[in-house]
């Protein structure tokens, strides 16, 4: 059984950050010069009082996000989607968490309907659940590629398992495994439709490793050798990333990245952190609060008197990173030139 919230992302609630509930600090600044990288907050709407980017799409055009509004002590989440300093409010009971959006707008995420979770899609101005098989309970769509094919996982009660998922998007309303791999998670899809995930290794060790399975069906593990365990948790042209460990147990590990071209594994700085949000089509790695360029590291600014904490989300291929700051409340905001 592989633990969802390793692998597949956790996301960090509003109203939890929102009380003040203890978060990462970044450190000052002392592997590269921040005079180039920058943050700047993103506009919420009127009404709005707390809001997160959670997802950019590869060109950087457009950001999205959840924002919440507090209206006579009830709260009410709403999708936000920004494009340049343009933000649209989408009201809706599904919004839940953002995951992913393509260079068409397309946005994916998850939501909890009657306390069991579900995917949609938002496209031409319609919020949509996804179709879901009938041997999962919970259901989470994770990531979606410039065609607007979707992947995910579910969640098998019956053998407290994970199941991968596919929503091709040539197939409107059907869902589809990830054949032949059976008790995993697909993380990411790429732009050719191979699927970036991790699943438990036939056989092992390693007693889980990180994949990449081609359209043609061929699957390639993503491991290191003398590791018991690896994770694939991001993907994007040639390079997928996560992390590895040096124990067969459960645990934090370290990050690493692989180039799905040639299969060479490379270690990433360590400073990036072992929870890895997206990795660009160069292979440049992001954390939850650092950027990694192969050996060089470069945290997110943002923490200030006012700032407790910052926290990135997901990287566009140009390098702008989109996240959240922790203050008095919740801010939006993304950077440019980490």
């Amino acid at each position: 059984m592989i633990r969802q919230g390793v692998f597949a992302g956790a996301a960090v609630g509003l109203l939890t950050a929102a009380l003040g509930l203890p978060g990462t600090a970044v450190s000052a600044p002392g592997r590269d010069s921040l005079h180039h990288c920058s943050l700047r907050p993103l506009p919420l709407p009127a009404g709005v009082n707390y809001g997160e980017a959670q997802a950019v799409d590869p060109t950087g055009r457009f950001i999205a996000g959840i924002g919440t509004r507090v209206t006579d002590g009830v709260w009410e989440q709403l999708l936000l989607i920004w494009q340049g300093n343009r933000v649209t409010a989408v009201d809706t009971p599904l919004a839940g968490e953002v995951t992913g959006i393509n260079p068409a707008g397309v946005v994916i995420g998850n939501g909890s309907v009657s306390a069991t979770y579900r995917p949609w899609r938002y496209q031409d101005g319609q919020l949509t659940e996804l179709s879901v098989p009938g041997t999962v309970s919970n259901v989470w769509a994770q990531g979606i590629n410039a065609r607007g094919d979707i992947v995910g996982r579910g969640s098998v009660e019956a053998t407290e398992s994970q199941l991968p998922l596919r929503w091709p998007a040539d197939r409107p309303g059907t869902v589809e495994t990830v054949a032949p791999l059976t008790d995993g998670v697909a993380n990411a899809v790429l732009d050719d439709g191979s699927v970036v995930g991790t699943s438990v290794t036939p056989g092992g060790p390693p007693s889980y490793a990180g994949w990449v399975r081609r359209p043609d069906g061929r699957i390639s593990w993503l491991s290191v050798p003398g590791k018991p365990r690896a994770w694939a948790t991001a993907g994007r042209g040639d390079w997928a990333a996560g992390g590895v460990d040096d124990t067969p147990e459960e645990g934090d590990g370290t990050p690493q990245r692989w180039n799905l071209r040639t299969g060479a594994a490379t270690p990433v700085h360590p400073a990036v952190g072992w929870r890895i949000h997206g990795v660009t089509a160069s292979g440049v790695v992001l954390g939850e609060t650092a950027v990694g360029h192969g050996d060089r590291v470069t945290p997110l600014p943002g923490v200030t008197e006012g700032i407790r904490f910052v926290r990135a989300s997901a990287i566009a291929d140009n390098g702008m990173v989109v996240g959240w700051t922790a203050g008095d409340r919740l801010t939006p905001v993304r950077w440019t030139g980490c």
